[in-house]
C-alpha cells in the first residue's frame, strides 16, 4: 500500500504535535513538581527555623534564670552574711551601757536599719528564685505573690483557679514561664495602670491552661505600647515566654482597665 506525500506530512505532523504536547505536559508536571517541592522545602526551612529561634528563646530564658538563681545565692552567702555579722556586732554595743542617749539612739536606729536589709536581701532572694513555686506549686506561688503585694500596695487582688487544684503540678518550664508572665503583667499593672483592683482566673480543660488577667485601671493602647521601647519590652517578653510552652497572648481594651487572655495548649499535669 502507498502513501501520499500528503498523508506522510499529516502522519508526521500528528506525531510532531504528539511530542510538542508530551514534552509540553512533561514541562507543566516537572514545573509543579518543582513547586511543590520548593513550598516543601520552605516549610521545612521555617519550622527548622521557628524550632531553632525557640530553642534560643528557651535558652535565653534558661541563662536568665540561671543568673537569678546565682544573684540569689550571693545575695543570701555574701550580703546576708554580712548584715548578719554587722547585726551581731551591733547588738554587742546594745547590751553595753552606755550614758550617751544619742548612742543609744544611733545603736537602735542601725539595728532597725540592718533588720529591715536583711528582710530586704531575704525577699529580693525569694522573688529571685521562687522556692515555693519548686516546692508546693503554681497556686500556691500566685497566692503567696498576690498576698505580698497587697501588704505593700492599695491594690485589692482576686485570684480563682477552676478544674485546677493546689496539688495540680504542672512542668517546670510551664509552671515558671507562668509565674512569671503573671509577675510581669502585675508589675505593669502597679506601675502604669494606676489600678485598685486586678483579677486573675486561671482554668485548666482539656490538656489546656487558660488565664485572664484583668485590672480596672485606666487601659492602654497596644499599638502605642508596643512602639514604646520602655513598655513594650514587658508585652514583647510575656509574648516570648508563652511561645515557648506553646502559649498565646491576647491583649483586649474594655471600656475601662486592660485584659489578658492567654492560652497554653497540649499542657499535660507532672505525675
Amino acid at each position: 500500500m502507498k502513501f501520499s506525500i500528503e498523508t506522510y506530512l499529516i502522519f508526521g505532523t500528528a506525531i510532531l504535535i504528539f511530542f510538542i504536547l508530551s514534552f509540553i505536559v512533561f514541562v507543566v508536571y516537572y514545573q509543579r513538581k518543582q513547586f511543590k517541592l520548593e513550598i516543601t522545602q520552605n516549610e521545612e526551612r521555617q519550622a527548622i527555623e521557628l524550632d531553632f529561634q525557640k530553642k534560643l528563646l528557651e535558652n535565653s530564658m534558661e541563662v536568665q534564670e540561671i543568673e537569678r538563681r546565682r544573684l540569689a545565692k550571693d545575695l543570701h552567702d555574701e550580703v546576708g552574711a554580712l548584715l548578719s555579722v554587722l547585726k551581731m556586732g551591733n547588738n554587742q554595743l546594745v547590751k553595753k551601757e552606755v550614758d550617751d542617749e544619742s548612742i543609744k539612739k544611733l545603736v537602735n536606729n542601725n539595728k532597725e536599719l540592718i533588720d529591715e536589709s536583711i528582710g530586704l536581701v531575704r525577699s529580693i532572694s525569694k522573688d529571685l528564685v521562687p522556692q515555693t513555686l519548686e516546692n508546693f506549686g503554681l497556686i500556691h506561688a500566685i497566692d503567696e505573690f498576690f498576698r505580698k503585694i497587697e501588704k505593700n500596695s492599695d491594690i485589692e487582688f482576686k485570684f480563682l483557679h477552676k478544674n485546677i487544684s493546689e496539688k495540680t503540678r504542672f512542668t517546670p518550664k510551664v509552671e515558671l514561664s507562668v509565674f512569671r508572665v503573671i509577675q510581669e503583667l502585675s508589675n505593669n499593672a502597679m506601675k502604669h495602670s494606676e489600678a485598685t483592683k486586678i483579677d486573675l482566673i486561671i482554668n485548666f480543660e482539656n490538656k489546656t491552661l487558660n488565664l485572664i488577667f484583668a485590672d480596672n485601671g485606666i487601659g492602654f493602647i497596644k499599638e502605642d505600647v508596643l512602639s514604646n521601647p520602655s513598655t513594650g519590652l514587658g508585652i514583647r517578653n510575656i509574648e516570648s515566654r508563652l511561645s515557648i510552652i506553646n502559649g498565646s497572648l491576647k491583649i483586649l481594651n474594655p471600656e475601662k482597665g486592660a485584659r489578658f487572655e492567654i492560652e497554653i495548649s497540649d499542657c499535660h499535669e507532672k505525675n
